[in-house]
Formats: C-alpha cells, sequence, structure tokens
C-alpha cells in the first residue's frame, strides 16, 4: 500500500521556468473580482488524511472562441448579430487539488478582427454557484459584422495526488453526508442518477451488499463495472466541424451506457451517475491538459475526469480515459489503480468547471458544450454562424520554494 509524506502547498504566484509575478496591468481584473477560493468550503480545502496532495505545477493557460459568418468573401454580406449578451467562463478557484490566482484572470475581446476597448463595467463576476465554482462574464458590445473572438487567460496551480489505500479501505459510510456535497447525490442532464436501469446496475454490480463494504470498495467495484460495460469508445471526445474544434461530445451517461458507446466524456459521466445511484457523491470535472501530437510537439485539450467524496478526506479523483484500458484486462479491487485516487499527472491536469458548462442561471451553451455559456437580454442571431474553441498552455513552472 502507498504511504506518502504530506507536501503541503498554497499558492505562490511565481513559476520557476518564468521567475517572474504573473501579469498584472492593463485588462487584468477589474474592481470586483473574487479575491480567490474558500478554505471554509469541503470544495476549497486541501485534502485530509488519507489523502494528500504533492508536487505542485503552475501554469498560464487561455481558453478562446471565436465566431463568424460561413463566408468570409469580399462583398459577402452575411453577418452574425449580436446585443446585450453575456459570454460567461466557470473558474474552479479553489479545489481540494488546485487554486487559481484570480488577480490574473484576464479577458479580451476582439471585432472584426480589432481588439474591442471595453468599458469598465465590461467584466462581471459571479461567485457561489453550484459545488464552489465562479464565473467572469464579458459583456459583448452590440456586433453585426463578420467576426468576433474572446479570450480568456488565467494562472493556475495543480498538484498531483496520492492516497493510503488501506486507510481509505477502512472508512465506514456516514451517517448522514455533509450538506454541500448532497448535490453530488442528485440528476442533472445528462446524469441521470437514480434511473431505473441505473438502480438495476448498482444492484447486480453489488449483489445487493452495498453497504457490506465500505465506500473505497463500493467505488472501485462500480467504477470498474461502469467502464467494462462500453465495448466502443471515442477515446479524444472532441467535436470537429470543417476542421474547427466546436467543443467535447457529450450524448449523456444513460443513453451512452444503454448501447455502450460514446466518447470518454460519457464515459465518466455514467462513472458519476452511477456512484451518484449508489449513494456516493461524485462530480464531473471538465478541464484541459496537453497531449502529444507529434515527436516534441503537444497540443492543449478539453478532457474530463472525476472525483467523488470521501468522508472526512476530501474529493477523490480519478481518471477513466486512463483506467479504461487497465480495466478491460481486469483489475484487482485489492491493488492500487492507475490515476484512482493516486495520480501522478494530475498536475498536469487543469479543472474549468465542475460539469460540462457552467452553471449560471438562465444561461445556455453552444450546440456543444465547450465550458462557456451565454445569457442574453437583447438580440442573438447565431443561425449563420460558425464557431470555435482553442485552448492554449502557454507557461509553465513550479513554485519557488
Amino acid at each position: 500500500m502507498l504511504t506518502a509524506a504530506l507536501v503541503a502547498g498554497a499558492w505562490i504566484a511565481q513559476a520557476t521556468s518564468a521567475t517572474q509575478t504573473p501579469p498584472g496591468g492593463p485588462g487584468t481584473t477589474p474592481p470586483g473580482a473574487p479575491a480567490g477560493g474558500s478554505f471554509s468550503t469541503i470544495s476549497g480545502r486541501p485534502p485530509e488524511l488519507p489523502l494528500q496532495r504533492l508536487d505542485a505545477r503552475i501554469w498560464e493557460a487561455k481558453l478562446e472562441a471565436s465566431l463568424w459568418a460561413p463566408s468570409m468573401r469580399r462583398g459577402d454580406t452575411e453577418t452574425i448579430q449580436l446585443k446585450d449578451i453575456r459570454v460567461w467562463m466557470p473558474f474552479v478557484l479553489q479545489s481540494t487539488w488546485s487554486s487559481v490566482d484570480a488577480s490574473t484572470i484576464k479577458t479580451d475581446i476582439w471585432i472584426q478582427g480589432q481588439r474591442h476597448p471595453a468599458p469598465a463595467d465590461a467584466t462581471s463576476y459571479r461567485q457561489g454557484l453550484s459545488q464552489g465554482l465562479a464565473a467572469v462574464g464579458m459583456l459583448i458590445p452590440e456586433v453585426k459584422g463578420q467576426s468576433l473572438k474572446w479570450t480568456v487567460s488565467w494562472y493556475e496551480q495543480c498538484w498531483a495526488s496520492q492516497v493510503d489505500e488501506a486507510a481509505a479501505a477502512r472508512i465506514t459510510w456516514p451517517a448522514d453526508w455533509p450538506a454541500e456535497v448532497k448535490e453530488c447525490l442528485e440528476a442533472q442532464p445528462g446524469v441521470e442518477a437514480g434511473h431505473a436501469d441505473f438502480k438495476a446496475f448498482v444492484n447486480r454490480v453489488s449483489g445487493g451488499r452495498l453497504r457490506q463494504v465500505t465506500p473505497w470498495v463500493a467505488a472501485k467495484e462500480l467504477v470498474r463495472a461502469t467502464i467494462q460495460a462500453y465495448t466502443s469508445v471515442d477515446m479524444d471526445g472532441t467535436r470537429i466541424e470543417n476542421s474547427f474544434p466546436r467543443g467535447v461530445i457529450f450524448n449523456g451517461a444513460w443513453q451512452s451506457m444503454k448501447t455502450g458507446t460514446g466518447s470518454i466524456h460519457d464515459v465518466t459521466a455514467s462513472c458519476v451517475a452511477v456512484l451518484r445511484t449508489a449513494g456516493i457523491p461524485a462530480r464531473i470535472v471538465l478541464g484541459l491538459t496537453e497531449v502529444p501530437v507529434s515527436s516534441g510537439v503537444t497540443k492543449a485539450r478539453f478532457v474530463s475526469w472525476a472525483e467523488f467524496y470521501l468522508p472526512n478526506a476530501g474529493w477523490v479523483p480519478f481518471n477513466p480515459a486512463d483506467l479504461r484500458g487497465s480495466i478491460r484486462g481486469g483489475l484487482s479491487i485489492e491493488r492500487p489503480w492507475p490515476s484512482f485516487g493516486t495520480w501522478d499527472e494530475l498536475n498536469t491536469y487543469l479543472p474549468i468547471c465542475y460539469g460540462f458548462a457552467a452553471p449560471v442561471p438562465g444561461a445556455a451553451s453552444m450546440p456543444y458544450p465547450a465550458g462557456y455559456v451565454w445569457t442574453a437580454r437583447g438580440q442573438i442571431d447565431l443561425s449563420r454562424a460558425s464557431d470555435a474553441v482553442t485552448l492554449q498552455i502557454m507557461g509553465r513552472g513550479r513554485p519557488r520554494k
């Protein structure tokens, strides 16, 4: 079983690769920006034993979204039209395994290829969303043209995770779950926890003896069986149209598990739905990481993973994408699994949102989820628009000691 010395860490705003403070000045967070996460919330606290975090890394990241009319030849009159629209980008400011330096959040808007000088009230913030999420909102000025682009960049510190499995397996079911995590037992669109089919699945996997094992053991048994239920999985899970990435492929937990086919994001959602159905709080994490595309070349892309809550310890991360190849050959419940609790590469995964879109009330997303959403008080005509979402890792380093 694994044992590790606790490596404590708090956000340190210097990266050794740059040996400088993250950029400030014009364009950085306006007044009213969130000060950061809160250790008073379960989601914002560091882990407790037998979970531990270590090996912190710092990243500078950017998300860019573009909208444009389908034809750009001279003389074309097709346009996109927007008025009184606000785009919301979610942020996991403080979590068990990550921390965003809110002072480094920076936004930009480009119209017809020209940077738009934003008024002081163009950027607003929402805090206290589901699971402690925050969101930055960018007011889009009246647009009637052929192209619009907006960007959000930020610095984020991430940790790797370790767990003492023997100790984790001894933690028993609580008399009641903390109020803060109870929403992670509920159904939501695409995560149909409590569905009759999921109830039957949980009963079949557990043999009707779910509470005769501890939550840790039950979670491993259920996750293993869920991943084994899929016969065909799109492991990339990126929606590409006309050579442009538009977001993630997500069909939903119930539909994809029913057919045994879907994207890796569907597999993640199914793991969460099954755990919730079994009475174990769990949630989806949407984030980004770098993947190799050729020799020595990487690109940033959307990824999803999952977390379940272990009483008095914190949120346990696991990666269905890593587990799928290993579990197909069979994995013993008694042995450690790659990227389940102990995840050496978790410090290279930057969380953005719990779920596939910011949970801003009254907001809508583009056809394919990509984290951000829209709210509108005025007009919006995207019927002739194409869109693309681009992710970038612009800097990487480690905290100064």
